[in-house]
């Protein structure tokens, strides 16, 4: 075994949807693709050394391993954001924007090109703004600001912290791309480019009053019809079955998130609750949906 694991300190967030209910110091050890080779030599009594030393393994969004989820998952307790293995859809443009164009259903597009034409008319003027550079992320950070304090999330979700932004230019990795109607911000993405051309999106965002536009919808096609500004080759959505993901996404890998501890932990009866607690909050959501009160709920949340 490798004794050279990195034992990283990490917050245990119990959650009953967008409400934080409180939070669990904890350490942890995080296999991602990043180190994936190292922890597939791993036996089971070599996971069982690690877990005895920490709370949890914390698993991100690694492309499907049987072998190895099988290896971990081994007679422990397991928390993942849902029941089954998440779907990463993502936006493949090997072979140029109009071949994307051409290949989405008739439906899609007619719906996006309407979308996209409604936008424009609702403003003088359009603009859609990049921003990968140093000299540029203090006017990204602010007008950013400006549209989540006027989103939905407002209040509910962790903003884009700047040194998060920073972090990205340093490495050269930054990419963010706000779209402006009569000069004022509307939407944003913020995301990752990495050199393999992908261009992974971490925030987005949009002003609530614009909603009717589909203002995030516009900026994302705006993105995919330049993509060639930026050499990107392909846009990640990660995990998630939104529908907009469904209607920009022409291609998908099966990814395998979870929390892993041992059983009869402090932490694998926390992991219990937070699966009722989920439980709770999709029926919830499901019943405001049906009795059309899932946009009142989001005010409460919202002013909360």
């Amino acid at each position: 075994m490798n004794k050279n694991v990195n034992f990283q300190s990490h917050l245990f967030l119990l959650r009953l949807g967008l409400f934080k209910l409180f939070r669990i110091k904890s350490t942890c050890i995080t296999i991602n693709q990043t180190n994936i080779d190292i922890y597939k030599e791993y036996s089971q009594s070599d996971i069982d050394k690690i877990l005895s030393k920490v709370s949890y393994l914390k698993v991100d969004d690694i492309k499907l391993d049987l072998n190895l989820i099988q290896k971990i998952e081994s007679s422990r307790s397991i928390y993942k954001g849902n029941n089954s293995n998440q779907i990463n859809y993502f936006i493949n443009l090997d072979n140029g924007y109009d071949k994307y164009i051409e290949a989405m259903k008739s439906k899609h597009k007619k719906e996006l090109r309407r979308e996209v034409r409604r936008f424009y008319e609702a403003f003088e003027s359009v603009d859609i703004v990049y921003f990968s550079k140093q000299d540029q992320v203090s006017r990204f950070m602010v007008d950013m600001q400006g549209i989540h304090n006027n989103s939905w999330k407002n209040g509910t979700l962790n903003e884009l912290e700047i040194n998060t932004v920073n972090g990205l230019v340093n490495i050269g990795s930054w990419l963010g791309v706000i779209i402006y109607g009569n000069g004022n911000p509307i939407s944003y993405m913020h995301g990752r480019l990495s050199k393999d051309h992908e261009y992974l999106l971490i925030n987005n965002g949009y002003v609530e009053s614009t909603k009717n536009l589909k203002p995030g919808k516009v900026l994302i096609s705006k993105i995919i019809e330049n993509h060639s500004e930026f050499d990107i080759m392909s846009i990640d959505f990660g995990s998630g079955s939104s529908v907009y993901k469904k209607i920009f996404c022409n291609d998908s890998n099966d990814i395998y998130s979870s929390l892993i501890s041992r059983k009869l932990t402090k932490f694998s009866l926390l992991f219990s609750l937070q699966i009722a607690l989920d439980t709770l909050y999709s029926l919830v959501k499901r019943t405001s949906e049906k009795l059309n009160l899932d946009h009142k709920l989001r005010k409460i949340v919202r002013n909360r």
